[in-house]
């Protein structure tokens, strides 16, 4: 008999094992059930109208082409709007349609003591909008319920471009030309008190690492914290870096003396010019596209044991990277 109890005792967990893992399905259908409820409730309070406040960055164009726009009045306008609630959430969260345009071309100028001024009633900023926002909300009120503006007069002036830019080469490889960029100057136009304080514009900052072919890429301007008051003629520039691979060559080019006084000799006679030289260049290039010399005046080299090797003269392409010697000495032959 103490067997048999043995036995049931041990039976018991295996019953309550099952009727737990009976009990999964059902939990799973609840929150199903429940899940759908929700979703069926959230679509039935959405279908309903609310009303609601939705700020919009706003953005002017045709602003008068002889005239610069000083200030927007206000870069944010709030719209009160009464629409269903999947309109309203739409337009509230839809990052992309949160910014309007506002046309400037019908503006009635005036001119005032602090130059040119403007504005648009509530009503005119209604018709405009109206058109651009999405679904069919209605809209109750604008704040502000009138823009006003001021405009300059436009100053302009030609100024160079500065391009910024960083770079590294891969391996055997060389800038074989300086930075060209295009266009080289640019008109700049904006209120008198900006104008007399530009000397150039720069490029944004543009950095290339390992080179190994030549780029030609277009490059933004940099307009800084006051670009809204500045127009420019282009907006980017040009900018080609010309790589090419290159290889290790020496040339020996004898050395010439300018200048004038007593006789010298100087020795070496020659100099070994190491450089780096465009393969697609090398098979062209011959020590007579070298050209090397000291100078000698007797009043400055009177304290001086050795005088300087200068390179007068070196193919475009070609980067010198040593002259040995680098400096020559002297003697004066007397006559």
């Amino acid at each position: 008999m103490a067997v048999d109890s043995q036995i049931d005792l041990n039976q018991k967990p295996d019953l309550t094992g099952r009727k737990e893992h009976r009990s999964h399905p059902r939990l799973m259908v609840f929150l199903v059930c429940l899940v759908i409820s929700i979703l069926m409730w959230l679509f039935i309070e959405l279908m309903k109208d609310y009303s609601d406040e939705i700020r919009y960055k706003i953005v002017f164009s045709n602003v008068p082409k002889d005239l610069i726009l000083t200030n927007s009045g206000e870069s944010v306008i709030s719209i009160g709007m009464h629409a269903q609630g999947f309109e309203l959430l739409a337009a509230k969260y839809a990052q992309k349609q949160r910014t309007l345009t506002i046309d400037l071309s019908t503006l009635k100028i005036r001119t005032s003591a602090e130059g040119y001024t403007a504005y648009l009633p509530s009503s005119r900023i209604m018709d405009q909008l109206g058109t651009q926002i999405r679904f069919n909300k209605e809209i109750a009120y604008i704040k502000p319920d009138t823009l006003f503006f001021k405009f300059s007069e436009i100053f302009r002036k030609q100024v160079p471009v500065k391009p910024d830019v960083s770079y590294s080469l891969s391996g055997q490889y060389d800038m074989t030309d300086t930075i060209r960029f295009s266009p080289k100057y640019i008109t700049v136009s904006s209120i008198k008190s900006i104008i007399d304080t530009i000397s150039f514009v720069r490029t944004q900052k543009i950095k290339f690492s390992n080179l190994d072919s030549t780029v030609n890429i277009k490059v933004a301007l940099f307009k800084g914290s006051q670009a809204s008051l500045m127009k420019y003629s282009t907006d980017s520039v040009t900018v080609r870096l010309k790589v090419e691979q290159v290889t290790e060559a020496g040339y020996t080019v004898p050395v010439l003396i300018s200048g004038n006084g007593a006789d010298v000799k100087i020795f070496p006679d020659k100099v070994e010019i190491t450089c780096r030289v465009p393969l697609s260049a090398y098979p062209h290039i011959e020590a007579s596209d070298f050209s090397a010399e000291v100078e000698y005046q007797p009043t400055s080299v009177a304290k001086q044991k050795k005088l300087s090797i200068n390179l007068t003269k070196s193919p475009d392409k070609v980067r010198v990277l040593k002259i040995v010697p680098a400096e020559v000495e002297y003697i004066i032959i007397s006559k």
